[in-house]
Protein backbone atom coordinates (compact mmCIF):
# COMPACT_ATOMS: atom_id res chain seq x y z
CA UNK A 1 0.00 0.00 0.00
CA UNK A 2 1.39 3.48 -0.71
CA UNK A 3 1.90 5.66 2.09
CA UNK A 4 0.87 9.48 1.37
CA UNK A 5 3.65 12.06 1.44
CA UNK A 6 3.62 14.26 4.35
CA UNK A 7 1.98 17.96 4.65
CA UNK A 8 4.38 20.26 5.02
CA UNK A 9 3.69 23.32 7.18
CA UNK A 10 3.87 25.37 4.53
CA UNK A 11 1.07 24.00 2.71
CA UNK A 12 -1.07 24.31 5.61
CA UNK A 13 -0.48 27.38 6.44
CA UNK A 14 -1.98 28.13 2.83
CA UNK A 15 -4.92 26.21 3.51
CA UNK A 16 -5.75 28.04 6.23
CA UNK A 17 -4.90 31.40 4.20
CA UNK A 18 -7.13 29.55 1.59
CA UNK A 19 -4.85 30.31 -0.96
CA UNK A 20 -4.30 26.90 -2.50
CA UNK A 21 -5.77 26.49 -6.05
CA UNK A 22 -9.21 24.72 -5.83
CA UNK A 23 -7.82 21.48 -6.62
CA UNK A 24 -5.00 21.47 -4.17
CA UNK A 25 -7.41 22.53 -0.98
CA UNK A 26 -10.42 19.66 -2.03
CA UNK A 27 -7.01 17.18 -2.13
CA UNK A 28 -6.14 18.64 1.42
CA UNK A 29 -9.83 18.56 2.60
CA UNK A 30 -9.97 15.05 1.74
CA UNK A 31 -6.61 14.60 3.75
CA UNK A 32 -7.63 16.24 6.95
CA UNK A 33 -11.08 13.98 7.11
CA UNK A 34 -9.24 10.83 6.70
CA UNK A 35 -5.97 12.12 8.85
CA UNK A 36 -6.51 12.73 12.39
CA UNK A 37 -2.92 13.96 13.33
CA UNK A 38 -3.05 16.42 10.16
CA UNK A 39 -5.95 17.87 11.90
CA UNK A 40 -4.34 17.84 14.91
CA UNK A 41 -1.53 19.93 13.40
CA UNK A 42 -3.72 22.42 11.52
CA UNK A 43 -5.84 22.94 14.96
CA UNK A 44 -1.98 23.84 16.76
CA UNK A 45 -1.37 26.49 13.97
CA UNK A 46 -5.14 28.42 14.45
CA UNK A 47 -4.25 28.22 18.52
CA UNK A 48 -0.79 29.84 17.19
CA UNK A 49 -2.96 32.40 15.77
CA UNK A 50 -5.07 33.22 18.44
CA UNK A 51 -2.24 32.54 21.00
CA UNK A 52 -0.25 35.53 18.65
CA UNK A 53 -2.80 38.47 18.01
CA UNK A 54 -4.00 37.61 21.58
CA UNK A 55 -0.65 38.45 23.27
CA UNK A 56 0.09 41.03 20.25
CA UNK A 57 -3.42 43.17 19.67
CA UNK A 58 -3.01 44.40 16.27
CA UNK A 59 -5.08 48.21 16.52
CA UNK A 60 -1.86 48.61 19.16
CA UNK A 61 1.18 46.41 17.68
CA UNK A 62 0.72 47.93 13.97
CA UNK A 63 0.90 51.36 14.32
CA UNK A 64 4.02 50.97 16.91
CA UNK A 65 5.68 49.24 14.59
CA UNK A 66 5.15 51.53 11.77
CA UNK A 67 6.27 54.51 13.68
CA UNK A 68 9.89 52.89 15.11
CA UNK A 69 10.16 52.23 10.92
CA UNK A 70 9.78 56.13 9.84
CA UNK A 71 11.75 56.67 12.92
CA UNK A 72 14.99 54.71 11.86
CA UNK A 73 13.82 56.46 8.65
CA UNK A 74 14.64 59.47 9.34
CA UNK A 75 17.28 59.42 11.93
CA UNK A 76 20.61 61.21 11.01
CA UNK A 77 23.24 59.74 9.84
CA UNK A 78 25.10 58.75 12.86
CA UNK A 79 28.96 59.80 12.97
CA UNK A 80 30.53 56.42 14.15
CA UNK A 81 29.85 52.78 13.14
CA UNK A 82 28.56 51.75 16.79
CA UNK A 83 26.13 54.01 16.14
CA UNK A 84 25.47 53.32 13.01
CA UNK A 85 24.93 49.24 13.87
CA UNK A 86 22.36 50.35 16.86
CA UNK A 87 19.86 51.95 14.58
CA UNK A 88 19.98 49.81 11.61
CA UNK A 89 19.23 46.67 13.62
CA UNK A 90 16.35 47.15 15.13
CA UNK A 91 15.28 48.95 11.58
CA UNK A 92 16.37 45.26 9.59
CA UNK A 93 14.60 43.49 12.57
CA UNK A 94 10.75 45.86 11.91
CA UNK A 95 11.08 45.39 8.27
CA UNK A 96 11.39 41.44 8.65
CA UNK A 97 8.58 41.80 10.76
CA UNK A 98 6.59 43.76 9.15
CA UNK A 99 6.76 42.28 5.35
CA UNK A 100 6.63 38.74 6.40
CA UNK A 101 5.82 37.76 9.95
CA UNK A 102 2.56 40.14 10.53
CA UNK A 103 0.87 40.25 7.07
CA UNK A 104 0.18 36.24 7.06
CA UNK A 105 -1.84 36.26 10.45
CA UNK A 106 -3.25 39.41 10.39
CA UNK A 107 -4.84 38.73 6.99
CA UNK A 108 -6.23 35.31 8.53
CA UNK A 109 -7.43 36.68 11.63
CA UNK A 110 -7.82 40.22 12.02
CA UNK A 111 -5.70 41.73 9.14
CA UNK A 112 -5.63 45.55 10.40
CA UNK A 113 -3.39 47.92 8.87
CA UNK A 114 -2.47 51.40 10.72
CA UNK A 115 -3.66 52.65 7.05
CA UNK A 116 -6.24 51.16 5.97
CA UNK A 117 -6.32 51.87 2.35
CA UNK A 118 -3.23 49.17 1.94
CA UNK A 119 -1.80 45.79 2.52
CA UNK A 120 1.38 44.90 1.98
CA UNK A 121 2.77 41.67 2.25
CA UNK A 122 5.30 38.76 0.69
CA UNK A 123 3.78 35.90 -1.39
CA UNK A 124 6.97 34.31 -3.55
CA UNK A 125 8.48 37.86 -3.46
CA UNK A 126 5.84 39.85 -5.07
CA UNK A 127 3.46 42.35 -2.86
CA UNK A 128 -0.08 41.25 -3.02
CA UNK A 129 -3.21 44.03 -2.37
CA UNK A 130 -5.74 42.63 -0.14
CA UNK A 131 -9.04 43.70 1.32
CA UNK A 132 -9.30 47.09 2.98
CA UNK A 133 -11.64 49.12 4.99
CA UNK A 134 -11.83 52.91 4.68
CA UNK A 135 -13.47 55.08 7.12
CA UNK A 136 -13.79 58.65 6.74
CA UNK A 137 -14.99 61.70 8.86
CA UNK A 138 -17.38 64.18 7.54
CA UNK A 139 -17.33 67.37 9.31
CA UNK A 140 -18.60 70.88 7.72
CA UNK A 141 -18.69 69.57 4.05
CA UNK A 142 -14.89 67.96 3.85
CA UNK A 143 -13.88 64.43 4.54
CA UNK A 144 -10.97 63.76 6.73
CA UNK A 145 -9.81 60.16 6.29
CA UNK A 146 -9.07 58.29 9.72
CA UNK A 147 -6.70 55.51 11.13
CA UNK A 148 -7.63 53.08 13.83
CA UNK A 149 -7.32 54.06 16.95
CA UNK A 150 -8.36 57.74 15.94
CA UNK A 151 -10.56 59.33 17.98
CA UNK A 152 -14.18 60.68 17.22
CA UNK A 153 -17.32 61.70 19.53
CA UNK A 154 -21.00 60.98 19.68
CA UNK A 155 -22.91 63.02 16.43
CA UNK A 156 -19.93 62.60 13.93
CA UNK A 157 -20.64 60.88 10.62
CA UNK A 158 -18.76 59.05 9.15
CA UNK A 159 -18.60 57.28 5.65
CA UNK A 160 -17.51 53.70 4.76
CA UNK A 161 -15.78 52.47 2.01
CA UNK A 162 -14.01 48.84 0.68
CA UNK A 163 -11.85 47.60 -1.61
CA UNK A 164 -12.25 43.98 -2.01
CA UNK A 165 -8.63 43.07 -3.46
CA UNK A 166 -9.53 39.13 -4.47
CA UNK A 167 -12.53 38.96 -2.59
CA UNK A 168 -15.27 38.28 -3.98
CA UNK A 169 -18.15 38.65 -1.06
CA UNK A 170 -17.88 40.49 2.26
CA UNK A 171 -19.64 41.57 5.48
CA UNK A 172 -19.26 44.76 6.93
CA UNK A 173 -20.21 45.68 10.20
CA UNK A 174 -19.67 47.21 13.57
CA UNK A 175 -19.58 46.59 17.60
CA UNK A 176 -19.80 49.24 19.92
CA UNK A 177 -19.20 49.90 23.64
CA UNK A 178 -22.59 49.29 24.85
CA UNK A 179 -22.31 46.04 23.23
CA UNK A 180 -24.65 46.95 20.63
CA UNK A 181 -23.78 45.69 16.75
CA UNK A 182 -24.69 47.29 13.42
CA UNK A 183 -24.94 45.63 10.07
CA UNK A 184 -23.33 48.27 7.54
CA UNK A 185 -23.26 45.96 4.18
CA UNK A 186 -25.11 44.34 3.32
CA UNK A 187 -28.23 46.03 2.83
CA UNK A 188 -30.14 43.08 5.52
CA UNK A 189 -28.81 39.76 6.76
CA UNK A 190 -30.49 38.34 3.59
CA UNK A 191 -28.97 39.90 0.90
CA UNK A 192 -26.37 39.27 -1.25
CA UNK A 193 -22.76 39.34 -0.08
CA UNK A 194 -21.13 39.90 -3.42
CA UNK A 195 -18.69 42.77 -3.57
CA UNK A 196 -17.91 44.84 -6.43
CA UNK A 197 -14.55 44.03 -7.79
CA UNK A 198 -11.68 45.89 -8.66
CA UNK A 199 -12.34 49.10 -7.11
CA UNK A 200 -12.83 51.21 -4.21
CA UNK A 201 -16.49 51.22 -3.20
CA UNK A 202 -18.42 53.71 -0.88
CA UNK A 203 -21.35 52.11 1.37
CA UNK A 204 -24.50 53.76 0.09
CA UNK A 205 -25.23 55.40 3.59
CA UNK A 206 -23.27 57.01 5.82
CA UNK A 207 -23.13 56.33 9.47
CA UNK A 208 -23.61 58.81 12.79
CA UNK A 209 -22.01 57.78 15.55
CA UNK A 210 -23.93 57.45 18.63
CA UNK A 211 -24.00 58.32 22.92
CA UNK A 212 -21.89 54.65 23.12
CA UNK A 213 -19.15 54.79 25.26
CA UNK A 214 -15.54 54.17 24.25
CA UNK A 215 -15.02 52.93 20.74
CA UNK A 216 -17.40 51.99 17.73
CA UNK A 217 -15.07 48.82 15.56
CA UNK A 218 -15.70 47.92 12.89
CA UNK A 219 -15.06 44.32 10.93
CA UNK A 220 -14.57 43.45 7.25
CA UNK A 221 -14.96 40.17 6.62
CA UNK A 222 -14.05 38.46 3.24
CA UNK A 223 -14.17 35.32 1.28
CA UNK A 224 -14.45 34.21 -2.20
CA UNK A 225 -17.62 32.15 -1.17
CA UNK A 226 -21.46 34.01 -0.21
CA UNK A 227 -20.76 34.71 3.54
CA UNK A 228 -23.38 33.19 6.29
CA UNK A 229 -24.55 37.09 7.22
CA UNK A 230 -25.93 35.88 10.63
CA UNK A 231 -24.06 33.64 11.84
CA UNK A 232 -21.54 36.72 11.29
CA UNK A 233 -24.25 38.69 13.20
CA UNK A 234 -24.18 36.34 16.28
CA UNK A 235 -20.78 36.18 16.62
CA UNK A 236 -20.22 39.96 16.76
CA UNK A 237 -22.70 40.20 19.35
CA UNK A 238 -20.87 37.70 21.16
CA UNK A 239 -17.27 39.76 21.32
CA UNK A 240 -19.54 43.11 21.73
CA UNK A 241 -20.60 41.58 25.11
CA UNK A 242 -17.44 40.48 26.40
CA UNK A 243 -15.95 43.85 27.82
CA UNK A 244 -12.50 42.58 28.08
CA UNK A 245 -11.69 41.51 23.95
CA UNK A 246 -14.24 43.77 22.71
CA UNK A 247 -12.10 46.36 21.51
CA UNK A 248 -9.11 43.83 20.46
CA UNK A 249 -10.20 40.26 19.91
CA UNK A 250 -11.09 38.59 16.88
CA UNK A 251 -14.33 37.29 15.67
CA UNK A 252 -14.61 33.86 16.17
CA UNK A 253 -14.60 32.66 12.48
CA UNK A 254 -13.36 30.12 10.53
CA UNK A 255 -10.12 30.30 9.12
CA UNK A 256 -11.11 30.60 5.73
CA UNK A 257 -12.58 33.62 6.12
CA UNK A 258 -10.98 36.36 6.35
CA UNK A 259 -11.24 39.68 9.08
CA UNK A 260 -9.87 43.11 8.62
CA UNK A 261 -10.93 45.46 11.99
CA UNK A 262 -10.69 49.51 12.24
CA UNK A 263 -11.00 50.83 16.01
CA UNK A 264 -12.85 54.08 16.29
CA UNK A 265 -12.16 55.24 19.42
CA UNK A 266 -14.39 58.11 21.76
Amino acid sequence: MNKETPVPDWMLERYLLDELPRKERRRMERRLEQDAGLRAELDKLRAADRQFLSAYPAEQIIPQILSRARLARTEPAPARRRSLAWVAVPALATAVLLLVIVPPLLQRRLGVAEDPGEYTGIKGGAPQAGPALQVFLQRSGAEEALRSGDRAQAGDVLQLAYLPGRARHGVILSIDGAGGVTLHFPACAECDTTLEGGRRTLLANSFELDQAPRFERFFFITAREPLPTVMILEKAGTLAADRERAMTGPLDLPARFAQLAFLVRK
